[in-house]
Parts: structure tokens; sequence; C-alpha cells
């Protein structure tokens, strides 16, 4: 190459930095600021023998042929070999299924095998790529030559190193790849350093402002090999099922309305914040106590020690307590449906168990069935957050009297620790909170309601139990766990993280909870005396919560102004979809502007957004999903249009029974 040739090649370089420097300031600034007097250190660009850009690492250069050809040559192998993952439901079987929208999905899932044979063709097959994760962006070639051969609606690039991400600036035009997204109605996202965790949150991230819909299918493109591109991919294998959990149903919600009012009704108070009121008892030791299967090692401790400290039992732990004649000093449910009933109730059925339910105190989560907390000797409610029952409670708290704590969900203990934080309890010790096991035969207490004889749900717990997922231990190298399993570890992990002055330990062997200390039950000494413990656990109840504000009137009123909001969101929402679209690419779009609409109610009015969102995000990306299966694309649309035609119908008519019931006793 002449030195001529050589100049004008940096001249092009130079230039193609400061076009792509012009343009994040405007569309993504912070990573603008990041790199506008960037300094790299040991990784830049540089023009090699041959005449090529190329990416110059620790004194060598990084390709050993001519870095285009070498994107050219990735791509026809991803486009021929694709990875990516694919959205699925794991269904119940028809004699379990109890909700309308459950029996839909899975006719879905039937009518999509029957026709297709239940196996998804070559996903890159289709004229559009809807979500593309580019895992090290090296200098960018690859997602150049991609996003010229195949149109793309959404990208995620996650380049970890500052440095090579300042050599990509100098090669490739990042304003024509981003244009060509936007203009589709998609997005490109840049993620820039940090660890395997910040590429999982940003595209989670992503997912919220684009649409969970963009879940159906997420292809990865990994351009090369590094420990941490490695341990991304592990993470988002782990974690990813996290992106659409626990986004609930309208008819949860409906279920969830009716009881708080049942709860309102009944006059049981509300937990106020922590700050309103002072524990006397917030340095003595709390013990959090859950049903995995490290509960049974625990019992003979609980004994012996019960009388000096607290003890907060979390659901279907709370008979293998009482069997072994431990009495906790607060009791947790969580669940919404009235068929919790069978699982509480369970207590008084038992012939060897002599303490009551009347004889306990319950905290529960607003939408627990009322029939279940007038079993107690005392009952109170803690909201919920993110549902459209403690929604409404905090319509009502105009003067910010009452506890909104976040990650309540999706298992008791999450509820549980919830609870003993909001009281103000400083020292926690978490019991049979395994998230996990080592036996799937061996998947909690066997003194709990799982392990009776007379059981009927044994085979539906036993399939939930079968797992694949391994997660770090506490005391173990290595525990299996589940989706459900590893989402509740993860709330109890970012409860901890916001709250560092409370000092927790993890007794159970079980799998591994961050911002906890690893501590065996067997290790805790226990040197406080707590006298008259039972009268101070009701003075703190008492004093902890309230009844204020929560008229009768103020909460008819805030209903009629839900109802009447609701029902003209939902006819603009289905508006958006009548059943004739034609491609795939169609459905998406519409899907697109549902989610817009779904997010500016969010900042509306949160009740109207909670109460449909969960439904809406499930079945666009079920059916968007199932839509890939067909490759005949006129049998593709035909498909489409019946889901599409029967989703409406499923919203309406969820719609006149949430008016027609959320006022009156649950069904379920």
């Amino acid at each position: 190459m002449s030195e001529q040739e050589l100049t004008l090649k940096k001249m092009i370089l130079q230039a193609t930095l400061l076009s792509n420097l012009e343009f994040l300031k405007n569309a993504m600034p912070t990573i603008y600021d990041a790199f506008k007097s960037f300094q790299p250190i040991d990784t830049g660009v540089a023009i090699d023998d041959n005449g090529n850009e190329n990416l110059f690492n620790n004194g060598q250069f990084a390709y050993s042929e001519n870095p285009r050809d070498l994107a050219k040559n990735q791509v026809a192998v991803f486009l021929d070999n694709p990875i990516y993952s694919s959205y699925d439901i794991k269904h119940s079987s028809d004699e379990h299924i109890t909700f309308k929208h459950a029996a839909l999905l899975k006719s879905i899932r039937n009518v999509r095998n029957a026709d297709t044979g239940g196996k998804i063709p070559k996903p890159t097959n289709e004229s559009r790529l809807d979500f593309i994760c580019f895992l090290g962006g090296g200098l960018g070639y690859q997602i150049e030559e991609l996003l010229n051969t195949k149109n793309v609606l959404n990208v995620f690039l996650f380049e970890p190193n500052p440095s090579s991400f300042y050599a990509l600036l100098h090669c490739i035009e990042l304003k024509p790849l981003f244009d060509k997204c936007m203009n589709q109605g998609g997005g490109f996202t840049i993620t820039v350093g940090g660890d395997e965790f910040s590429a999982v949150n940003q595209i989670s991230a992503l997912l919220t402002k684009q649409g969970h819909f963009n879940l159906s299918i997420i292809h990865f493109f990994k351009h090369y090999d590094s420990e941490l591109i490695t341990k991304t991919m592990k993470s988002i294998k782990e974690f990813g099922h996290r992106w659409h959990a626990g986004w609930g149903f309208f008819e949860d919600e409906t279920i969830g309305v009716s009881h708080t009012l049942s709860n309102l009704h009944a006059k049981f108070p509300i937990l106020k914040t922590a700050y309103s009121f002072k524990n006397p008892l917030k340095k003595a030791d709390v013990f959090v106590v859950a049903n995995g299967p490290s509960l049974d090692s625990a019992i003979e401790f609980l004994k012996e020690n019960q009388h000096n400290v607290i003890i907060i039992s979390c659901g279907t732990a709370l008979k293998a307590l009482l069997i072994n004649n431990i009495k906790p000093d607060i009791h947790v449910e969580m669940e919404r449906t009235a068929g919790l009933s069978n699982f509480v109730e369970v207590v008084d059925r038992t012939r060897d168990i002599t303490i009551k339910l009347s004889d306990l105190n319950i905290v529960a989560l607003n939408t627990v069935y009322d029939g279940i907390l007038k079993r107690f000797k005392t009952a109170y409610l803690l909201t919920k957050m993110n549902d459209a029952g403690g929604l409404l409670i905090r319509r009502l708290d105009k003067r910010n009297k009452y506890s909104y704590p976040m990650y309540t969900n999706p298992t008791v203990t999450n509820t549980g620790l919830a609870v003993a934080t909001e009281l103000g309890f400083e020292k926690i010790y978490l019991v049979g909170t395994d998230f996990g096991f080592v036996s799937q035969e061996y998947h909690h207490s066997k003194d709990s309601i799982y392990f009776d004889s007379n059981f009927e749900h044994k085979e539906v717990v036993k399939d939930n139990m079968q797992t694949n997922m391994i997660v770090k231990g506490n005391f173990k190298e290595e525990v299996f766990t589940t989706n459900i399993f590893d989402s509740s570890k993860s709330g109890v992990e970012l409860l901890l993280q916001s709250k560092p002055y409370i000092n927790a330990f993890n007794t159970s062997d079980g799998a591994f909870i961050k911002n906890t200390t690893p501590k065996h039950i067997s290790d805790i000494k226990i040197k406080n005396k707590l006298i008259n413990k039972g009268k101070k656990i009701t003075a703190l109840l008492k004093t902890a919560s309230s009844r204020e504000q929560l008229f009768d009137s103020n909460i008819n009123s805030h209903i009629d102004e839900v109802k009447t909001k609701l029902k003209v969101f939902l006819e603009q929402l289905l508006g958006l979809t009548p059943p004739n679209f034609h491609t795939r690419e169609q459905l998406a779009q519409a899907f697109s502007e549902q989610n817009k609409m779904l997010l500016e109610m969010q900042h509306k009015d949160e009740t109207v957004f909670i109460l449909v969102q969960g439904t809406f995000k499930y079945f666009q990306t079920y059916i968007m999903a199932s839509s890939y299966y067909y490759s005949d694309l006129d049998k593709r649309a035909e498909f489409i249009n019946s889901c599409i035609n029967a989703f409406n119908e499923h919203v309406n008519d969820t719609y006149i029974e949430f008016i027609k019931y959320y006022n009156k006793p649950a069904k379920v």
C-alpha cells in the first residue's frame, strides 16, 4: 500500500469516528460522553500488512484474515446454523386447568402442534429477524453485513471492552444501521463495558420498551470468545427466564381486587411505613421459616429456642412447625386464590396439632382470601405492589401512611422477608429458604402437606420439580433449582440489597443467596431472653398498622373511575388488532403499538395498566412465538387471525367478568 493510500485510509477511519460521535451525541448521549475524549488502552484499530483495517491488541493483530471477509463468513454460518432462544409455556394437564386464560393458551399450543408437528423451522429463513443480540462487537463488520443481508427489527450490541468499541467507531457507520431498525419500528441498543449482568439487564430494559413479544425468538450472534462473553451467555441461560416471570393475568387481578375489597370491608389493618413507628424488638433474633427441605434439620433448634427468638412462618411451613409443637409469632401468606384454604386449614385437620389457627397472628398480602384471614386470632395486611388491589390502597392513601415494599413475589418466602423488614427487624436468619434441592424427591419439609398421604396434588408438585437448572449452593457446590425458586431467590437478594443495615444469615442447605452470610443452624447461639414475647408482638403489630383513610365511599369512587377508564382503554387496544393480518411482521407492528399504549397507561393510571398488561404480554408473546412454527405463510396467517380472534373474545369476556365480580367473593 502506498503512503497516499495509507493516509487516505487513516483519514476515512478518523472521519468515521467523528461521524459516529456526532450521531451518538444525539442518539446515545451517555455513550457519547464516555467516548468523546476516550484514550484506548492496549487495543485499537490499525492498518495491517495487507492494507486491511484490523484490531491491534497487546502488540499483535487480532484477525489473521481480512476482517470484512471474516464477517461475511460469520454471517453465513450464523444464517445457516443460528443460535437462538424460543419462548414456550409449560402447560398443566386438562384436569388441573382452572382459568380461561390457561385453557386458551393450551388450545393455541394444541392447534400449532397439530398443524406443524411441533417444531420450529430454521428461524433465520424468516424475511425479517426481530431480535438479535450481538455479543462482542470487534470492528463491527459482522453487524453491518448482517443488517445489509437481512431486515432486522431490534439489535442489542454488548461489547465488554471499551477500547475495542472505540476501534469499532472508526470502522462502521452506526447511524444507517440505527435508522434501519428505527424505520421499521424497532430499536438499536448498545452496552459497553460492565459485567455479564449488564447485558442481561439491558436486554430486559429493551424488551420492556419494544414489547416482550420480542422474546418469541431471540438470536445470539457471538463474534469472538472471551471469558466475559462466555459468562454472559451462561447468565442469559440462567436468568433469561426472569424476563417473562410474574406478569400475571387479568383473571388473577380480578380475584386480587375482589379479595382486597373484602379485606378492607372486614377492616383488617394495613402495615404502615417502617419510619412511622418504633419496634422495641428490632434487635431480636428473627427466624423467617420457609418450607424447604432443610427446615427438617432446623426443627430441634427452633423447638429449643422458640421462646427467645421471633419466628415468622411462611405458607406451608406452618404445618411442619405446628406438628412439632413450635408456635410461630407471625404467620405469612400471599397466594390469592381461595384454594389456598386447603393448604392453611390442614392445620385444623391434623390430629396431632394442638395449636390452632385461632391462636396465631397472620400478616398477608392484600390479595389473600378474607375467609382465610378470619380463621386467625388477628389479621393484618401488607400492600402488594404491581397489583390492582394494592394500587387501589395506594390511591386511598393520600398521606403516604402505608408500607409499599417491593419484592413480595413470587413465593411466600419473599412476603415473609418483606414482613420482617417492614416491621423493622434488623437481624434475620433464613431457615428452610432452600430455593432448590439436592434430591428432586425431597423438595420440601417432610412434615408439610406435600408429603401427606392424602395430598391430591402430589403428581403436579413432582412434575414441577423436574429440572436441569443448577445454581451455586449455600453449603454445597451446587443444587438443583427451578425457574420460580430462582426468581424468588432473586427477589430476596434484591430486597436485602436495598436494606444494607439488615444483618441476614442463610442457614439453609440449598441455594446460595447474595447479601446473606452462610451459617449452619448448629453454629447459632441465642444469648438474649425475650420476656412476654407474645404481648410484645401483639403490641408491635397494633402499633405498626392502621385503618385510616380506608372509607367505603372513597373505595367505590376509585373503583368507578377505574372501570370507566378500563372500558375505553380495552376498546382502543383491541381496535389495533382486528383479525385480518397477512404477515407476522404486520402482527408485530400491531403488538408494538399496543405495547406503546400500555406503557403510556402505566404513567397515566397504573391500576388500569396492571389489570390487563400481563394478559397482553403472555398472549402476544405466545401467539408470536407459535407463528414461527409455520413455514407455510398462508397457514401462518390463518393461524394468527384465529388466535387473535380468540384472544380478543377472551379479553372482552374477562372484562365482563371483572365488571360483574370485582366486588363479589372470588370463584376460585
